[in-house]
């Protein structure tokens, strides 16, 4: 039988991640020994995704696709957890002989508790930075093989795609604000950006010379 519960402090970095140019809630929490990396791709490209929660277990290095029920954007995350993923997140604890009076029900309380009620920028850019090859396994970012950014390229239908835009957090070194900016001039002029994989380096391009180009 399922265990019901409802991570209802989700409620407030998820709505600051559906403001969001990445469309991304990601944070790290640590319970005991256990170290929980909980990701959410929000954006209306992440069809198949935007009511799972990925946790991602450390130590034991496991994903565990967690479906999410209830108005997100009202505080309800309700989960209905399979013994097999009771299991792992317990293993998450390595608790060792030493679990005799442990109770799954307060351990899931106190990783409630852990999530942080806002997460600030420059933190999550990096958090995402450091799990790129996590977020390229679950497919929150498109074509994740192209690596380079080489150049803009003006849309003639359609918008920007935002596990394309994506990429610019996670894949150069830019600073947020410098990202954020250029992620507001390609939506006012309906401009997306093209990357292509590392054997072609030298056609790299920055943020900064993009946006000159942009600006011309």
């Amino acid at each position: 039988m399922a265990l019901e519960f409802d991570f209802d402090r989700l409620k407030d970095v998820y709505t600051e991640a559906t403001n969001s140019y990445e469309k991304i809630l990601i944070f790290e929490s640590q319970v005991g020994k256990g170290r929980y990396l909980f990701m959410m791709f929000v954006s209306e490209e992440d069809e198949e995704s935007r009511d799972l929660l990925f946790l991602y277990l450390r130590n034991t290095n496991r994903i565990l696709n967690i479906k999410m029920y209830g108005n997100h954007l009202k505080g309800t995350f309700k989960v209905y957890l399979r013994e097999n993923q009771v299991e792992y997140m317990t293993d998450e604890l390595q608790l060792g002989n030493g679990n005799g009076h442990f109770s799954f029900v307060n351990f899931l309380n106190e990783l409630n508790d852990s999530i942080p009620l806002s997460i600030e920028r420059e933190r999550k850019i990096h958090t995402m930075r450091k799990n790129n090859s996590i977020m390229k396994e679950l497919g929150a970012i498109d074509e994740s093989e192209k690596k380079v950014l080489i150049g803009e390229r003006r849309l003639s239908v359609g918008t920007p795609k935002d596990k394309t835009l994506r990429k610019l957090y996670s894949y150069t070194n830019s600073s947020v604000g410098e990202v954020d900016k250029l992620i507001v001039c390609l939506k006012r002029f309906n401009i997306t950006v093209a990357w292509t994989t590392e054997d072609r380096k030298s056609e790299a391009k920055s943020i900064r010379e993009i946006l000159n180009a942009i600006d011309q």
